[in-house]
Parts: structure tokens; C-alpha cells; sequence
């Protein structure tokens, strides 16, 4: 007759063997429809980011300028509901029981009805961390390529306040033009003679006589 500790050493690598398959089996699984209703995986984002990324905005280009901000404030908007945000998850993740994570409290499971419900509590702690894990690894791409297009968009800044300092120096300069021909139009008038002010040279002479008067025979 076999003790009680052979039989319990063989319930705890009954319940080992089935963890282990259970995990295999849901590494196989198929992604669900909540799973693919997550965030871009980090998969996901480094076959799209040659893509999505918006690199090819030249950063010379100050047409690009636009365009650059609407992405830049997109992905700050997508970063508001990013993974390491999610209090509700990790919330979540703190509760899980310590029997999850400790290895060593198998052997406290004496019951196959105790075992078959820990494997279901391991099995949704899987589900939950892996595809936390997928969506911190994604939202750390989506952080690395905001960096790159922080980067981006304060060269095409610079390149258009470099653009904007050259056309108010132009304009500083029509300006000027403009108000020495001010300035020089003010003293030529000035200086031309007040025809208001000279003397009535017809005051007090008869009109002259008109052509009919001229040839009357009276």
C-alpha cells in the first residue's frame, strides 16, 4: 500500500503535468475577439511601424509642418488609454492570489477539485497578464516612436522659424524702403510752392471781349 506521501507527491505532479498543459494549450489557442479588439500588439507595431510611421515628411519641408502636428497630437490623444494607464488591470493583477505565483504552495492543493479550480484561476491569470504584457510592449514601440517624431517635429519647427526670421527680414526691409519714400515724398512736397498764395493777376480788369463782340458792326 502506497503512504500518503507517494500519493500526494503524485496528485502534486498530476496537477504540475496539467498546468503545464493547460498553459501549452492556450499559447495554441486562437486569438479571441476581445483580444483582437485590444491595442496593436507589439508584433503588430514593428511589422506596421514602416508604414504608420510618418517618416517620410521631409523635415526640411515646411508644408510637412501640418501634417506632423496632426499625427504628433494623435499619438499623444492614443497615449491618453495607454497600458501602463489601465488602473483597472492592474488592479486586477494585484489581486490575483499568491497561489498563481508561488510555485511552492502547490503542494498545499491535496484535491482534485482544488487543483481543477487553481488551474482556472492560473489560466484567466495567464489570459490577463499576457495580454497586459502585449500591451505594454506595444505601447512602449508607440512611446519610442513618439520620441522619433518629437524629434522630427522640432527640426521642422526650427526650420520654419529659420524660414519665418528670413521673410520678416524681407519685410523689414520693404518697410523701410517704403517709409524713406515716405519721408522723401513728405519733403519734396513741402518743399513745392503754394499756388494758393500768389497774387490774383485778373483782380479788377474787364473780362476780354468775346468773338462776336469783336466782329459786331455797331
Amino acid at each position: 500500500m502506497m503512504s500518503s506521501k507517494t500519493v500526494k507527491g503524485k496528485d502534486l505532479n498530476s496537477l504540475e503535468n496539467l498546468n503545464l498543459s493547460l498553459w501549452m494549450l492556450f499559447l495554441m489557442l486562437p486569438a479571441t475577439e476581445e483580444k483582437k479588439s485590444l491595442k496593436r500588439t507589439f508584433q503588430q507595431i514593428q511589422e506596421e511601424e514602416d508604414d504608420d510611421y510618418p517618416g517620410s515628411y521631409s523635415p526640411q519641408d515646411p508644408s510637412a509642418g501640418p501634417l506632423l502636428t496632426e499625427e504628433l497630437i494623435k499619438a499623444l490623444q492614443d497615449l491618453e488609454n495607454a497600458a501602463s494607464g489601465d488602473a483597472t488591470v492592474r488592479q486586477k493583477i494585484a489581486s490575483l492570489p499568491q497561489e498563481v505565483q508561488d510555485v511552492s504552495l502547490l503542494e498545499k492543493i491535496t484535491d482534485k477539485e482544488a487543483a481543477e479550480r487553481l488551474s482556472k484561476t492560473v489560466d484567466e491569470a495567464c489570459l490577463l497578464l499576457a495580454e497586459y504584457n502585449g500591451r505594454l510592449a506595444a505601447e512602449l514601440e508607440d512611446r519610442r516612436q513618439l520620441a522619433r517624431m518629437l524629434v522630427e517635429y522640432t527640426q521642422n519647427q526650427k526650420d520654419v522659424l529659420s524660414e519665418k526670421e528670413k521673410k520678416l527680414e524681407e519685410y523689414k526691409q520693404k518697410l523701410a524702403r517704403v517709409t524713406q519714400v515716405r519721408k522723401e515724398l513728405k519733403s519734396h512736397i513741402q518743399s513745392l510752392p503754394d499756388l494758393s498764395l500768389l497774387p490774383n493777376v485778373t483782380g479788377g480788369l474787364a473780362p476780354l471781349p468775346s468773338a462776336g463782340d469783336l466782329f459786331s458792326t455797331d
